[in-house]
């Protein structure tokens, strides 16, 4: 299985296929998929999703997925890493400053296993969905003023759709009350990760209208995890991300996601994973590099 990369930020590109099955591949960015015409099966993972015209897909960088085109195929790919919305573009131009509503949207790229790369879009958000891609394309071809801004807005009203399935979706279904709310405490800790005040058991307890020694006790024992230990573990996944798919320096990574300092950040990695921060970097650029060969 091939791994492709990314030389830019931002891409969108028209592909047809034909009768006839792509080879799996994997990405070192994120894609988003719009099917103008044709149908078939997308496979993502191990996962077999029927398509078809307005039919919406978004992969992260741990995906693998072919196309089983049953008919001629045409799609729409918009493919961009997290640098897409930072200040700086690769080509040193300054950009407005979206990475906060990135942050806003991490949830998505945190939780892609709660639909497992297809957006079951209703009727509404198909057609409004179909005139931004629509847009997106128009834009893309285009030379005109302020360009590059409008591409990245018109992405993010794509992604802010998407993200509404992504929370209104829980992982797994929930018949019990005791799960749902463990789910609730869970989206609540995601919602609030960059924010330390409120993470802390009194809020979280608060929140919630119960008793710390209560919520502490449920929430291990429907996930598994003391809630300091899920905090611990998902801002990890959140430096992961940010060390694959952005330039920040492992000092900015820490201070966004409420570490002390770099050293704190290196120390916790080192705990998990077995190595620093800088030492993961490397290993995940050098083992996209050989796949790429």
């Amino acid at each position: 299985m091939s791994r492709l990369g990314l030389h830019t930020d931002f891409q969108l590109s028209i592909k047809e296929y034909s009768a006839d099955s792509h080879p799996l591949h994997r990405h070192n960015y994120f894609e988003l998929i719009y099917v103008l015409e044709g149908r078939g099966i997308h496979v993502i993972n191990e996962n077999q999703f029927a398509y078809g015209h307005g039919d919406l897909f978004l992969l992260t960088p741990a995906d693998s997925h072919t196309f089983q085109a049953h008919a001629h195929s045409t799609f729409c790919i918009i493919d961009f890493t997290a640098a897409f919305f930072e200040r700086s573009s690769a080509t040193g131009r300054d950009k407005p400053e979206l990475t906060e509503f990135f942050r806003q949207l991490e949830y998505i790229f945190q939780n892609a296993g709660r639909y497992q790369g297809f957006i079951a879009l209703n009727e509404e958000d198909r057609t409004f969905s179909g005139l931004l891609v629509q847009r997106l394309i128009a834009e893309w071809e285009s030379e005109g003023y302020f360009r590059e801004i409008v591409l990245q807005n018109l992405v993010f009203l794509l992604l802010n759709i998407i993200a509404r399935y992504a929370r209104a979706s829980p992982s797994a279904p929930l018949n019990e009350r005791a799960a749902n709310m463990a789910y609730e405490i869970t989206a609540y800790l995601q919602h609030h990760i960059y924010d330390n005040d409120l993470l802390t058991l009194d809020q979280v307890a608060g929140y919630f209208h119960l008793s710390k020694d209560y919520v502490g006790a449920y929430f291990r024992k429907y996930t598994g995890k003391t809630i300091k230990k899920f905090v611990l573990d998902y801002k990890v996944e959140l430096a992961k991300t940010r060390l694959l798919h952005s330039r920040l320096t492992i000092s900015q990574i820490a201070a966004e996601l409420g570490f002390t300092d770099e050293s704190h950040l290196n120390k916790v990695f080192r705990k998990q994973i077995g190595m620093t921060a800088n030492q993961y970097r490397a290993k995940q650029i050098n083992r996209a590099a050989l796949s790429n060969k």
